[in-house]
């Protein structure tokens, strides 16, 4: 394992390590190891939430949202183990409405955060998806992905938290397509564990 240290406009090469790797059986391509952008639901058991998830790299991120109409516009920065709020640049306390979402995306990141060193992920199939399992301080949680390795729904039962991902784009997909919607801005210091010969 090499410690690679780079910014943003360098994170093609962390990402080809991500999804340049072909799955195997029992495996998944980690396209999450990377910096990525992606539109979200979450869904808990009284309400739904719709907001744009941005991962810069380990402990930077950013979501914005955009329904209800009580939180649209207002946006999480996540960075170093604070959290900023802010709407139209004006910086603010974290709202009561954001509260529990807060707390609920801050479980997604570390999921993510501790498998990014990962290029492949331990998988099994479960109705047409591939199914990464483990475990947080408050429950089991699970990551589903689709068969190209992009992300489908993060489950956390302990707070009846599902997490829906949609248009899903890491930043050597944006790059194939059209320019990144990511910002140059975070620093990228993941650990790329390199695939397996054997």
């Amino acid at each position: 394992m090499k410690r690679m240290t780079a910014i943003l406009p360098l994170t093609a090469l962390l990402l080809t390590g991500c999804s340049g790797v072909p799955s195997l059986p029992g495996k998944t391509v980690n396209r999450m190891c990377g910096c990525f952008v992606s539109e979200v639901t979450v869904t808990t058991a009284d309400s739904e939430t719709h907001a744009v998830l941005t991962r810069y790299g380990t402990d930077a991120w950013r979501v914005c949202f955009t329904d209800p109409p009580a939180l649209d516009g207002v946006q999480l920065d996540f960075l170093d183990s604070e959290v900023k709020a802010s709407y139209k640049g004006l910086e603010f306390s974290v709202p009561q409405t954001a509260q529990a979402l807060k707390t609920e995306f801050s479980e997604l990141m570390t999921v993510i955060d501790s498998v990014a060193p990962q290029t492949e992920l331990d998988t099994h199939s479960a109705d047409d998806l591939l199914l990464y399992e483990g475990e947080l301080e408050v429950g089991g949680y699970s990551l589903a992905f689709a068969q190209d390795g992009a992300p489908v729904r993060f489950t956390l039962p302990a707070y009846g938290l599902v997490i829906a991902f949609d248009s899903f784009t890491d930043e050597q997909s944006a790059a194939a397509t059209e320019p990144t919607t990511i910002p140059k801005t975070y620093p990228v210091t993941d650990d790329v564990t390199e695939p397996s010969t054997e």
